[in-house]
Formats: C-alpha cells, structure tokens, sequence
C-alpha cells in the first residue's frame, strides 16, 4: 500500500469486532505507508465498538512513535458518539477540518 500526502484511508461500514482483525491489518499497513499524518474519513461508520476505539488508538500510537499524527478528517455521528463516550472526542479535534464538517 502507497499512501501520499494527501491520501484519506475510509475504513468502511463497520468498525467494530467483527471487522477488527482485518483492519487491524489495513490500518498496520497504513501506518507503515504513510510518508506523514494519516488521515481517516470515518463519515461511512454505522458499527463501531470498543474494538474500533482500541484500532483507531493503536494506530495514534503508532504514528506517534514516528513523529506523526492520526487524522480524523470526517465522522459519522456513530463515531463520534462513541469517542465521546469513551472520553475521546480529543481524537476528533482536527484543525484542517472546518467547523460541522464531523
């Protein structure tokens, strides 16, 4: 996988246990493709757990050890809802997104 500067990796429908192993995979893979901050456009999101929030936090994690960022250039209110819920709504917090984009 080759991402550039201005690639936005959509995860998809569902984020959660189902689909965790597999795009534990993509988001790997993105993480070590990624010339810089990866981008997430998370507006596609209708399922989303507890196993999404542990992907979307490795993957910060990850990109921070390098120096980089992880970008959540869009949400569903799912996504949204959820990372409020569990104390993140940090990770929707995205300068280069203008207001009500998320």
């Amino acid at each position: 996988m080759a991402l550039t500067d201005d690639t936005v990796l959509s995860l998809g429908m569902d984020l959660s246990i189902g689909q965790a192993a597999a795009l534990r995979e993509t988001l790997v893979d993105a993480v070590h493709a990624a010339p810089g901050d990866l981008q997430l456009d998370l507006s596609a999101v209708h399922d989303f757990d507890s196993s999404g929030v542990q992907l979307l936090l490795s993957a910060r994690r990850s990109l921070a050890e390098r120096g980089h960022a992880l970008q959540i250039v869009a949400a569903s209110a799912t996504v949204c809802e959820a990372l409020q819920l569990f104390g993140l709504a940090a990770l929707l917090d995205n300068p280069a997104v203008p207001a009500g984009a998320l």
